[in-house]
């Protein structure tokens, strides 16, 4: 199991979705996997430029904030 950190570096993250990455690239065309998979990577590692993550929200935190737009 994965253990929780309060810093994640972007490629520990890059890493860690790789697996997911790799699952969805095998519904494009095979020759145009090694691009898409490189403009994903980017695409987040823009992101996490962009983007400030203040807190992460526990799983309960989530499952209150569901029940509440309900």
């Amino acid at each position: 199991m994965i253990s929780i950190k309060e810093y994640i570096s972007p490629l520990e993250l890059i890493e860690l979705l790789k697996p997911k990455i790799k699952k969805e690239l095998n519904q494009t065309d095979p020759k145009n996997r090694d691009d898409l998979e490189h403009e994903i990577i980017l695409k987040i590692l823009e992101g996490l430029k962009t983007k400030k993550f203040q807190s992460i929200p526990t799983f309960f935190e989530l499952l209150e904030k569901e029940r509440q737009q309900d």
